[in-house]
């Protein structure tokens, strides 16, 4: 498989290039094992851990929600994007800790990964 390096300064000059170049960029084995807006619900998370969303924030989930590649390849990225469209909410991954400081370490994660959750 052949890599383009990009340096940051010039990206500007290399988009349009990076366009031709995506499948190149893709890392489609990647597997996300961060919070899902779903958790919000399946973790009980307290009203006051989590945050509205900003415009900015649904303008750029609505964007990614065009992306082709997401209509295709990825359903449950979709679902939990939508999902958190229709809440209008988020929530920081720290949020969980609100159970018990160790939940993350001894429970979240470990279940993530046991349980083959991730997208």
């Amino acid at each position: 498989m052949k890599l383009k390096l990009y340096q940051i300064n010039a990206l500007p000059l290399l988009c349009k290039q990076m366009a031709y170049d995506a499948k190149f960029l893709r890392v489609p084995e990647v597997l996300w094992l961060g919070a899902f807006p779903s958790d919000s619900e399946k973790y009980s998370l307290p009203q006051q851990c989590l945050l509205p969303l900003t415009a900015e924030d649904k303008r750029k989930t609505e964007a990614i929600l065009l992306r082709c590649y997401l209509q295709r390849e990825a359903p449950q990225w979709r679902f939990e994007l939508k999902l958190m469209l229709e809440r209008g909410v988020k929530f920081e991954l720290e949020a969980l800790s609100v159970h018990e400081i160790n939940f993350l370490s001894e429970v979240y994660i470990p279940s993530k990964i046991q349980g083959g959750v991730h997208i």
